[in-house]
């Protein structure tokens, strides 16, 4: 009976983990992801970890106060890596937003099955490619291998260091702003060029609606710049997903 319930005490300290990132890892914690599904993910994840993680766990406390103390050091430890994760996934809808802005269909909204809430057209887009690339490359796989690689960084039972938390986030926010740049650049740097030689245009030839002829190709021009620069950009996006995903344990 004592094996089963420390079995048990080690399952709940894991679920609490892994629980916690499943909720708002990019792939697992969607809203369009059936709670059941995830709920049910975690536990049969929770089963194969446990074991292989039984080692590094702590005895149960004698009082419920330390094991609820102890429950809540997991939980927040995944809140931490699952927010480091969702803010690295967030680049793509920074993307979108830049790519409407500089493509004219900035105001252009449609709803977003994964946010079930309207947002930016290419926004939506680019989320809904993100999970498809983060399911079909098996990264969803590297995460939850970079969760159980972290109980080397982060032991059961210790408080995560905060000052190593806030600099994780605020790395992980400035990454995630660079690459949302690199991904929408070639329709940012075509924007740019675009309106400057639409002023000059407007200079030379006054009598001409810029507007109207500007407004058509600027969408049409635009469109087939991010067409032509989008697959490279998802793919540094995606190497880096990858390479943060696999530093979760790494250091």
């Amino acid at each position: 009976m004592d094996q089963l319930t420390q079995y048990a005490w080690i399952g709940a300290l894991v679920f609490a983990r892994l629980g916690s990132v499943i909720m708002l890892a990019p792939g697992w914690g969607e809203n369009a992801t059936p709670a059941r599904f995830r709920l049910a993910a975690g536990v049969l994840i929770t089963a194969i970890l446990a074991p292989a993680l039984a080692s590094k766990a702590p005895p149960m406390p004698p009082s419920t106060g330390g094991v609820i103390a102890l429950v809540a050091m997991e939980v927040l430890t995944g809140i931490i890596l699952g927010v480091g994760a969702r803010l690295l996934f967030s680049a793509v809808q920074v993307a979108g937003a830049i790519m409407g802005l500089a493509s004219g269909l900035g105001f252009a909204q449609q709803v977003d099955p994964l946010m079930n809430q309207t947002s930016a057209i290419f926004s939506a887009f680019l989320s809904l490619m993100g999970v498809v690339l983060v399911m079909a490359t098996g990264l969803h796989n590297v995460l939850i291998a970079g969760v159980a690689s972290s109980y080397d960084l982060f032991p059961v039972g210790g408080f995560p260091p905060i000052g190593d938390s806030v600099e994780f986030v605020t790395d992980t926010v400035a990454t995630a702003f660079t690459l949302g740049l690199q991904i929408a650049a070639p329709v940012l740097i075509f924007s740019v060029v675009f309106n400057i030689g639409l002023g000059f245009a407007s200079r030379l030839i006054p009598q001409v609606q810029m507007y109207l002829v500007a407004m058509p190709a600027s969408v049409l021009l635009g469109t087939a710049v991010i067409a032509l620069g989008l697959g490279g950009g998802l793919m540094v996006w995606l190497a880096a997903m990858e390479r943060e995903v696999r530093l979760f344990g790494a250091t």
